[in-house]
């Protein structure tokens, strides 16, 4: 496991990440609480109930921020919540936060938070367990152990002031459409408008049952790149992505981006119908069988805002290697839209996160 967790030591920020390969390893881990000339630290169980004995890759993602996030958000941005644990402590400006008792990290890690104002906190550690959509339905066997594999548990902890205005669930912004996680084939996938897309492919092409897979790759679909009608992510790793469209720029801002990798792996910019809100998410695969693949009920994504401009960047956090498992990565997509027309169409193609292999999910 790489000792450095942290993309830059001597940059301050309210939010901190890093990713293990096994849960396990964190089953007894403390959240240490200390100060300078004091040896009295304070520990705090991570997971008093075990849940991350089960195994699978975790994120650990630590903040600081003026208000809590709402349990209802946490559930959109991470998954369905499996614990919740809520502390109150106390800081000075010279305290210090780290996580020990990691099975084989023999180091404590610090969660570059600070400096912090002295007073009264609250430090509230959820878990919870991000399971791709796929698993919603029918599963033949095989895929029942992947959908394992391919599930992200996430420790999530949040410090914020104990006099912090707690807020309703009625104040909760994400939504359902606002967060995708699932599995894609080797083709990729596409975010289209599918009733103007369909509408168009039959002015262009007639009615049928069209390959669009073809008309792609021959350039015929260029036009509704041109109208704003269809995002194209063409050929990547067969895995398991979240889609990410914040919002609002608030809502952003709980997304610690910065701390999940070095900045954006990939970016790819596309023009978008400006009365365009949604738009489905459809493996690309299936443009192979057109007439089948608009009867099917695709997840959808909103794109709030306005503006002409969509961008699309992606970020992967990697699960470093422990207990022999090899590291694993955790790949996001975040869409953002901004105003005016792009100067020019910048597509994302052949994303390879990992060596090629065989998903069962896919």
């Amino acid at each position: 496991m790489k000792e450095r967790l942290h993309n830059d030591f001597n940059e301050h920020s309210s939010h901190f990440g890093f990713a293990l390969a096994d849960s396990t390893v964190l089953t007894e881990a403390k959240l240490i609480i200390s100060h300078e000339g004091s040896a009295d630290d304070v520990q705090l169980d991570i997971d008093p109930q075990r849940h991350l004995e089960d195994g699978r890759k975790v994120s650990v993602i630590a903040q600081q921020l003026q208000t809590a996030i709402l349990r209802e958000d946490a559930n959109i941005l991470y998954g369905s919540e499996i614990s919740y644990v809520q502390y109150a402590i106390h800081l000075t400006e010279n305290s210090r936060i780290s996580i020990a008792s990691i099975q084989g990290i023999s180091y404590p890690i610090e969660l570059d938070l600070a400096p912090y104002e002295a007073g009264e906190y609250e430090v509230r550690i959820a878990l919870h367990r991000k399971t791709p959509r796929i698993a919603e339905g029918p599963l033949e066997p095989e895929q029942l152990a992947m959908v394992k594999y391919a599930q992200v548990n996430t420790v999530h902890i949040t410090l914020f002031p104990a006099e912090a205005p707690m807020l309703d669930s009625s104040s909760a912004v994400w939504t359902r459409n606002h967060h995708v996680f699932d599995s894609y084939g080797r083709r990729g996938f596409i975010l289209a408008d599918l009733d103007h897309v369909a509408k168009r492919v039959e002015e262009l092409f007639g009615t049928g049952n069209h390959n669009l897979i073809e008309y792609f790759t021959a350039g015929h679909l260029d036009i509704l790149l041109e109208e704003g009608l269809m995002v194209v992510v063409w050929g990547m790793t067969p895995w398991c992505y979240s889609i990410y469209s914040p919002p609002n720029e608030q809502a952003a801002n709980m997304l610690a981006w910065d701390k999940l990798g070095d900045g954006p792996e990939r970016q790819a910019i596309f023009y978008i119908d400006p009365k365009v809100q949604r738009l489905s998410i459809v493996p690309a695969n299936e443009l192979a069988f057109w007439t089948d693949c608009i009867r099917k009920d695709w997840p959808v994504i909103d794109i709030p805002g306005e503006g002409e401009t969509l961008h699309l960047d992606l970020y992967v956090q990697i699960a470093e290697s422990v207990n022999e498992l090899h590291e694993n990565p955790i790949p996001s997509f975040v869409l953002t839209r901004s105003t005016g027309q792009p100067e020019t169409i910048l597509l994302m193609a052949d994303v390879v996160i990992v060596e090629e292999v065989d998903f069962p999910l896919t």
